[in-house]
């Protein structure tokens, strides 16, 4: 026999928030939902918000506790210790509080507390257990009890209102009037009434340790069912009855009871199966089925209408999930400990199998038969009892062999084994020699045909022999990328292989794969984990598992396209280890999928795409000054320059555990294309430039966006420097500032025009000068020719008059030396003398040198004024480089005299003796 689990069951989806997710304290008393979704939570602390993305606090006054909400319209109507009121949106999406009870402070009992809150046609109904208060939401009147002889408690059940007083009589209140329904009899013992519910027209109670009892009779009477037993045990302190007419109870103790239309338990959820705390509250159906607990310590969402189930081992007695199989109206299911099973329609605990201990790899069922391939070797599995068949270490799977039914092949840790049946009965026949290596994806393409893939290694093709007992040959591929976590399946007669890269098609008759652009969009490279891939025959889906779904392939119901169906199943829900992921056909549409601490139940029928709506939540602005602000996001809005950085908060109320929610934004006038999808639930625009923007967002759930764009438009300001008045001012400054600069370019034109004039009138006068400068050149050109031509003809005339001199000094000489008697007074002689010193002829010479070199007398007389005329003229003779020995004739002296002429003259001019005296006078 096996060995039963404890009551642990599948269970819906659960969403757990602890106090630090939500942000409040521990203690919840109610939930309620409003018009657009949000759901609104009872705190010890104040009111709490949900809107699918984020929780917000709302404290109340004087911080007191929450007992009681409820949601009517646009209101959220909340009661708490002496206070009672109203909650409604700002325009900026944030809740106000209006007090109703504030009119009536003063006759409020001391230390009353609103413990319910009910809603009837126009008027809200707040109940103490001194009074009952009506408050109509046309007149805005209140209306009160006064009778303070009876406590109360109170119940709406099909839109009508039901009290009970401390007596335990209970009535219909109608128009004002109390009409009896029942008497509750003494030995009952019951004070308090939990819950009323309606059940075939009849009504029933609800009681916190006697179980349901109808009213019959005016009076109670027993309502006898199965679930009588537990609910006696059981400290009931809470019920709701749910659309579906079922039951649902919150216990002090045992969590949440599931009851049926009839009284049969159909579930039981509490902190071993999934629930935050056992003590319940309060529970709230929503729009959508879920069922939310108000739990002492923390908030749960359950998630009853899931196509999802749950089994969760907490203890780690069940362990993860490898394989399952359904088998002769039995769920098997193979784990790291072992192998259990239930009956396949119950909710019954699993039991596990005795002599499985261990890692099971696979399970197959064959002819009736079912085998499981275990660490151990091969087990045959009848109900609950195990046999080993064969003992062959690490069994992962079991193929069947073409044509040869009494055979099946077995992949195992060290290669491949044959399975043999006889006598209806499977036993090791052999193991198949020349492969060695570890064959955990094996697939058969024909008889002969084997193929193996191992993740390290790579693929292998094995050619097997036909007496089954070796391969005639075995080829690794190299042309395709081996991988870790690469998968190998055989998908009708096609043999895919899989990794990063793709999904590839091994092409007939060779060994060569090519990737399938269809079938590869089940692993999209940004989302790939694994490629392991598996193939169910019955319905013909080829699964695959990425990061964030589980997604199939099938062909369409009318032609052979194939469709690409992705179900949002986070990785993080199930973390297996890489390439073992699991998912198995059960019956109908149900999958069984293993996790690392379970399983889940899937039902494709049950998935729905319904139709949902994005709400755009809060609109903020932030400036340096005063930090986060909350702005209307109903208005356009107006910004300064300064309010330039926004942070836009959006959210899709939908609280299923299994929905992922993907979002996208556009900013016009920033950007013109929206951004990536993404599950950010809020975006912020930082240091905006001035401008007009239209902020846009829409959500995707799986494939479906949703119904609406959000939309906030708003306005940036021009800074001041930027804006119109100082755009004018710059204007004007630059109209001022032009016409300054014409008037000044008009100045400086005309200066320029007037020093244009002087500088033209200057050229000219300058031209002239340089005229007359060239005149006076060329008039000095021709003196100075005029005076080198006089000087040429004086320095002639001189030459002339020095051999002349010379030559009748020769004669005088030569007539006195051959003839005695020519004496001073002799004619000749007194010629020859009178020639030699003729004054007219030294008049000649200075006339025609003074004519000739004027400029040279006159330096030569500002440098040395102390000069005589004889210096002067002795001056002239040495500026025509004459030598000494040529002016002794010129003067009638000896060439001695002249020497002592010259160096007297030196003594005149100062020169030091290192100066030739002909060089100084001739830089004169």
């Amino acid at each position: 026999m096996g060995t039963p689990f404890a009551y642990t069951q599948e269970t819906p989806p659960i969403v757990k928030f602890s106090p630090s997710e939500y942000g409040a304290e521990n203690q919840n008393w109610e939930v309620t939902q409003n018009f657009q979704g949000h759901i609104y939570v009872a705190n010890n602390q104040g009111l709490l918000e949900y809107d699918g993305a984020r929780w917000t606090l709302y404290p109340t006054l004087h911080n007191a506790a929450i007992r009681s909400i409820s949601s009517f319209k646009d209101k959220i109507f909340t009661g708490s210790y002496m206070e009672f009121g109203y909650w409604t949106k700002n325009n900026k999406g944030s809740m106000d509080y209006h007090s109703i009870s504030e009119s009536i402070k003063e006759e409020l009992f001391e230390d009353e507390i609103i413990w319910n809150i009910e809603w009837i046609d126009k008027y809200i109904i707040f109940q103490s257990y001194d009074r009952i208060y009506f408050y109509d939401t046309d007149s805005e009147e209140l209306h009160y009890t006064t009778d303070k002889e009876n406590n109360y408690r109170l119940f709406k059940v099909d839109q009508k209102i039901y009290i009970q007083k401390y007596d335990g009589h209970i009535f219909n209140l109608e128009n004002g009037t109390e009409k009896l329904i029942a008497k509750i009899p003494e030995n009952l013992q019951v004070k308090f009434l939990l819950s009323m519910f309606m059940v075939n027209d009849g009504l029933v109670v609800l009681t916190r340790t006697k179980g349901l009892y109808k009213i019959e009779n005016q009076t109670l009477k027993r309502w006898h069912i199965p679930a009588d037993s537990l609910l006696k045990k059981s400290r009931v302190f809470s019920g709701i009855q749910l659309e579906d007419k079922s039951f649902m109870l919150g216990t002090i103790s045992k969590g949440v009871v599931s009851i049926s239309e009839d009284g049969e338990i159909t579930n039981i959820i509490n902190q071993s199966n999934g629930l935050s705390n056992n003590t319940v509250l309060n529970m709230f159906e929503d729009a959508d089925a879920n069922v939310w607990a108000a739990l002492d310590n923390g908030i749960n969402c359950i998630n009853r209408q899931s196509y999802i189930k749950e089994y969760n081992d907490w203890d780690g007695t069940f362990g993860t999930t490898y394989t399952a199989i359904a088998h002769d109206k039995k769920l098997y299911i193979g784990t790291n400990q072992g192998l259990f099973y239930k009956n396949i329609d119950s909710n019954e605990p699993l039991t596990f199998i005795k002599g499985t201990e261990g890692q099971v790899w696979s399970l197959y069922s064959l002819d009736g038969q079912l085998l499981c391939g275990h660490n151990n070797g091969v087990f045959s599995i009848t109900g609950n009892k195990a046999s080993l068949i064969a003992n062959i270490d690490g069994v992962w799977n079991f193929r069947p062999i073409p044509d040869q039914p009494d055979k099946l092949l077995i992949g195992h840790y060290s290669g491949l084994a044959i399975l043999k049946k006889n006598n209806n009965l499977w036993k090791l026949g052999h193991k198949i020699d020349g492969f060695e290596i570890s064959s955990r994806f094996v697939e058969i393409i024909n008889t002969n045909e084997i193929w193996v893939n191992h993740e390290t290694k790579g693929i292998y093709r094995l050619s097997l022999n036909k007496d089954l007992r070796s391969f005639g040959s075995v080829t690794l591929l190299n042309d395709i990328e081996k991988s870790k976590g690469s998968g190998l399946v055989k998908m009708g007669d096609d043999l895919l292989y899989s990794n990063r890269k793709g999904i590839f098609k091994l092409q007939p008759n060779t060994t060569k794969f090519i990737k399938d652009s269809i079938l590869a969009q089940l692993m999209p490279p940004e989302e790939y984990l694994s490629g392991k891939l598996i193939y169910d025959k019955k319905k013909e889906r080829l699964w695959s598992f990425t990061l964030n779904n589980i997604g199939y392939a099938q062909k369409g119901p009318l032609t052979n396209m194939v469709d690409i169906n992705n179900i949002p199943i986070e990785n993080n829900s199930r973390k297996m280890p890489l390439s073992f992921e699991n998912i198995t056909y059960l019956n109908d549409n149900k999958y069984l999928i293993g996790k690392t601490n379970g399983y889940l139940l899937i039902d494709l029928d049950k998935i729905q795409n319904k139709p949902h709506q994005l709400l755009l939540d809060k609109v903020k602005v932030i400036d340096k000054e005063n930090g986060f602000t909350e702005v209307p996001k109903l208005d356009r809005g107006e910004f300064s320059n300064k309010e330039s950085t926004f942070y836009i908060t959006y959210s899709v109320p939908q609280y299923s555990k299994y929905t992922n929610i993907s979002y996208q934004y556009q900013l016009e006038g920033l950007e013109d294309s929206w951004s990536d999808w993404s599950p950010n639930t809020s975006v912020t625009f930082e240091k905006l430039p001035f401008g007009d923007y239209k902020f846009k967002a829409r959500s995707k759930i799986g494939n479906q966006e949703s119904i609406n764009t959000v939309q906030y438009s708003f306005t940036i300001d021009r800074p001041f420097y930027l804006s119109n008045l100082a755009l004018l001012a710059y204007a004007l400054s630059f109209f001022g500032l032009g016409l300054l600069v014409h008037k000044s370019y008009k100045r400086y034109y005309r200066n320029q025009n007037k020093k244009a004039m002087l500088e033209s009138q200057r050229e000219m006068q300058l031209k002239f000068i340089k005229s007359e400068q060239e005149m006076i050149r060329l008039k000095n050109e021709k003196l100075n020719q005029e005076i080198e031509s006089k000087n040429r003809e004086l320095a002639i005339s001189t030459m002339s008059l020095v051999k002349r001199n010379e030559l009748l000094r020769r004669v005088k000489k030569e007539l006195k030396k051959n003839d005695k008697t020519f004496s001073k007074s002799h004619p000749v002689i007194k010629l020859i003398d009178k020639n030699l010193n003729s004054s007219k002829d030294r008049k000649m010479f200075m006339e025609a040198f003074n004519n000739a070199d004027r400029e040279f007398l006159t330096r030569a007389k500002e440098l040395h004024p102390d000069l005589s005329s004889n210096d002067l003229k002795f001056c002239v003779y040495l500026r025509l480089n004459l030598s000494s020995k040529e002016i002794a004739p010129l003067l009638n002296i000896s060439v001695k005299s002249v020497e002592v002429r010259r160096s007297r003259l030196r003594k005149k001019l100062n020169l030091k003796r290192e100066t030739k005296l002909t060089d100084y006078i001739l830089s004169i």
